[in-house]
């Protein structure tokens, strides 16, 4: 009976060492995957008023406009380089 407690603790032992060393290379991988600063991202200052902007978008206008259609994007291509930043760009 005591051998029967054996083989089992010992595969149980293993299988949890096996579990946490799995689980700490999903995490490590998961933390070093994460991108840093969003480089999509375009800055730039408005030199127009608030005022004038709301002179400017009358009631008319704003029923005239119409929607763009933003991207669809699927998958990333992995051959794809990211555009160069100017130093000047931000």
């Amino acid at each position: 009976m005591l051998r029967h407690k054996k083989f089992i603790r010992l595969p149980l032992i293993g299988m949890t060492i096996v579990g946490v060393v799995v689980a700490l290379y999903l995490f490590a991988g998961k933390r070093s995957s994460k991108p840093g600063p969003a480089s999509r991202i375009r800055k730039h200052t408005v030199k127009t008023s608030p005022q004038d902007a709301l002179k400017y978008w009358t009631e008319e206008k704003m029923r005239k406009t119409k929607g763009v259609e933003m991207p669809r994007v699927n998958q990333v291509e992995p051959k794809k380089e990211q555009p160069r930043r100017s130093p000047d760009a931000e």
